[in-house]
């Protein structure tokens, strides 16, 4: 696929927005790329977006996927999983084979990088035509610093540009703080009960365009 000038966004643990956006409500950050710390030139390759994070002054970087990421993504969509309940087929299947199961057949993997470093990941996933987010982790020593937003906002702006009029997520209701993030992005609760495929679901969100 053909590259073009990666997005741009301003971040806070709160939020994520355009940057052209935040510039126009904020004088300082009119300038503010230019400033040494945020100099792009260097960008790391298949570069989709970068995401500053205003009260650091450090930036992030989105990619999307290459198999030189397949451990990362191995390690990190397991980590949670292990952590609260029981690794399935399904999930196996996933992080074994993230081309053959998650890319050849539509779908695409996002990288959060600090970095060379890898702080989180997120699939989009094309089940029986239907568009899916899942997989969503970002690593322990990155949580609480609103890191999940990048990962949401790439997710989702990937399924508008392909077309997909929604998308499906299934999680845990149990789950607050992430049923919130979800809801803070638009997706309802359509289905409470159990999952055919996940023992660990119990609802089923979508998000419509």
């Amino acid at each position: 696929m053909a590259f073009t000038e990666p997005r741009k966004y301003a971040m806070t643990r709160a939020q994520a927005v355009e940057w052209t956006e935040f510039a126009a409500t904020n004088e300082w950050a009119k300038d503010a790329l230019a400033s040494t710390s945020w100099e792009d030139n260097s960008l790391p390759e298949r570069c989709v977006a970068v995401y500053y994070v205003v009260d650091k002054e450090k930036k992030l970087h989105v990619v999307i996927w290459s198999h030189d990421f397949k451990q990362s993504f191995k390690e990190l969509s397991l980590a949670w999983i292990e952590e609260l309940y029981e690794v399935e087929e399904s999930d196996i299947r996933q992080v074994e084979y993230p081309e053959e199961s998650i890319i050849k057949p539509g779908g695409q993997i996002f990288m959060l990088l600090d970095g060379d470093k890898v702080a989180g990941t997120v699939a989009m996933m094309i089940e029986h035509g239907k568009c899916e987010l899942g997989k969503m982790a970002v690593s322990k020593a990155y949580q609480g610093r609103g890191f999940a937003h990048p990962l949401m906002m790439e997710g989702i702006t990937w399924a508008r540009k392909e077309g997909h009029p929604d998308i499906t997520l299934l999680t845990d209701i149990n789950l607050v703080k992430a049923v919130s993030l979800y809801e803070k992005y638009g997706f309802k609760i359509t289905h409470r009960g159990e999952h055919p495929m996940y023992k660990r679901v119990t609802c089923i969100m979508h998000l419509e365009f």
